[in-house]
């Protein structure tokens, strides 16, 4: 009996052991997807068009398609613009399983974020509920 008493918390803690270390990476991964996120998110609402354009992806089919100059000067000519949000949650991390569509992608993920958009010609305030879509390049998170 007094030998069962001491397998059941070496197995309870073989259990713990073997959780851990997996659970520790998705919460790493986790923290880099929301700190990408806010950065990202940060320099949109503070009209940083300089970092925006850092934290996009750079397989992205924008990035590959347009210099800084035409994403800067299609941002300062837009009419509705980011100015606050709240990240809601992040809806999914998970591997890049087609690496032959997406070569340079290591994982996806997705984080629902509430934005308050302001038109500016109206100076109306809308609040929208969005999924962006993050992607993980060289070991570090850009916006898609």
């Amino acid at each position: 009996m007094r030998r069962c008493g001491r397998l059941l918390p070496a197995a309870v803690l073989l259990v713990l052991v073997a959780w851990c270390p997996a659970s520790a990476a998705e919460d790493q991964e986790t923290t880099a997807v929301l700190r990408a996120a806010r950065s990202f998110l940060d320099a949109e609402v503070n009209r940083d068009y300089g970092s925006v354009y850092a934290r996009l992806a750079p397989s992205s089919s924008y990035v590959r398609k347009h210099t800084y100059e035409d994403y800067a000067a299609a941002a300062r000519s837009a009419q509705d613009r980011i100015v606050d949000y709240t990240i809601v949650r992040i809806t999914y991390i998970h591997d890049n399983d087609n690496r032959a569509k997406w070569p340079c992608v290591e994982k996806f993920a997705q984080v629902e974020v509430d934005m308050v958009m302001l038109h500016i010609p109206s100076n109306q305030r809308s609040t929208i509920n969005m999924g962006l879509v993050f992607l993980k390049e060289n070991g570090t998170w850009y916006k898609s």
